[in-house]
Order: C-alpha cells, then sequence, then structure tokens
C-alpha cells in the first residue's frame, strides 16, 4: 500500500511538474490557475468515470478508501496524457504562434483523447469492482463454512459427550439392576 502512495504522489509531482514547465513564460498566477483548475477537472471527470462504474455493480462493501486510492491514482495519469499539450498549445496561444481556431481543435482532440481514456477507464474500474465483490462473496462463503465447520464440531462433540453420558447412565443403572437380581437370587 505504501508504494502505491509513493507511486501516486511521483504521478502527482511529475503531472503539475510537466504542466508548470510546458505552460513555459506565462505568469506564475496565471500557471497555478490553469493547473489547479485543470487538475479539478481531471479529478471531477474521473470521479463521475468512477461513479457511472459502480452503479452497474451493487458494492455494499467497497471502502471509501478504495474509491479514493482508484481516484488519485487515475486523476495524474490523465493530468499527465492531457494537460501537458494543452498547456504547450495555451502557451503558443498566448505568445502569439496560434491561432484561436488551433487552439479549439486542439482542445477537441484533446478532450475526445480524454473521453477514450475515460471509457477505458470505466471498463477497468468495473472489472476491479466486480473482481473486489467476487473475492469479498468468496470471503463471505468461506467463513460460512467455516462457522458451520465449527457448529458441526461443536453438535458432533456435545452428541459424543451425551451419548458416552447415556451409557455410563445405561451401565450404572444395569449394574444397579443386576444387584437388585442377584440379591432377590441370593433370597
Amino acid at each position: 500500500m505504501l508504494i502505491i502512495l509513493l507511486f501516486t504522489l511521483i504521478l502527482n509531482i511529475v503531472s503539475i511538474v510537466l504542466i508548470y514547465y510546458k505552460l513555459g513564460n506565462i505568469g506564475k498566477k496565471e500557471k497555478l490557475v490553469y493547473i489547479v483548475v485543470g487538475t479539478a477537472i481531471i479529478y471531477v471527470l474521473t470521479s463521475i468515470v468512477y461513479w457511472i462504474s459502480t452503479n452497474k455493480i451493487e458494492i455494499t462493501e467497497v471502502s471509501e478508501r478504495g474509491k479514493d486510492l482508484i481516484t488519485f491514482l487515475f486523476v495524474p495519469i490523465n493530468a499527465i496524457i492531457i494537460l501537458p499539450l494543452l498547456a504547450s498549445s495555451y502557451r503558443k496561444f498566448k505568445d502569439g504562434e496560434l491561432d484561436k481556431e488551433i487552439l479549439i481543435k486542439r482542445g477537441i482532440i484533446l478532450g475526445v483523447i480524454l473521453l477514450v481514456f475515460l471509457i477505458i477507464e470505466c471498463i477497468y474500474f468495473e472489472n476491479i469492482q466486480q473482481q473486489v465483490v467476487d473475492m469479498l462473496n468468496e470471503q463471505e462463503q468461506h467463513q460460512k463454512q467455516q462457522e458451520q465447520n465449527i457448529l458441526n464440531e461443536i453438535n458432533s462433540n456435545t452428541l459424543n459427550s451425551i451419548e458416552t453420558e447415556i451409557v455410563n447412565n445405561t451401565n450404572i443403572i444395569t449394574n444397579q439392576i443386576n444387584q437388585v437380581v442377584d440379591q432377590n437370587i441370593a433370597i
């Protein structure tokens, strides 16, 4: 788990650094706004994809922690794929090297690429969640089987104990009857 968190942190740092440098000579405040707004949009889109993928599966025990882990892992991945390319085009537009129409076309193309990635992620998230549900169901079945085995063992031990007690009591009664019979024969 620590490795995944470390990997996620590294991905976030790489994403921010890539975007920052692709924005070039734009002011720091504008860079910060671009990074925050871009990452927030990617976060919202990734969260929506996760939510859509959970609607198809009945999940009762998948933790919020698992959702956060998946979301925070895929936000920087999506950001690395889209935001630096868009940042480069935005910088060129701000520098006058790129027309607004071309910037819009590039934005649309990157939006389509992002949409394709989000569809793939939706399928992937659904598969992950189904595996988790299957695993939880398997653990539940295993737990029930263990409980049944314990109950069977307890019942078996109880029956053996009762059976042994009945045999012992029957032997005692038989011995007492034999003693009474022997005394009556002797008289």
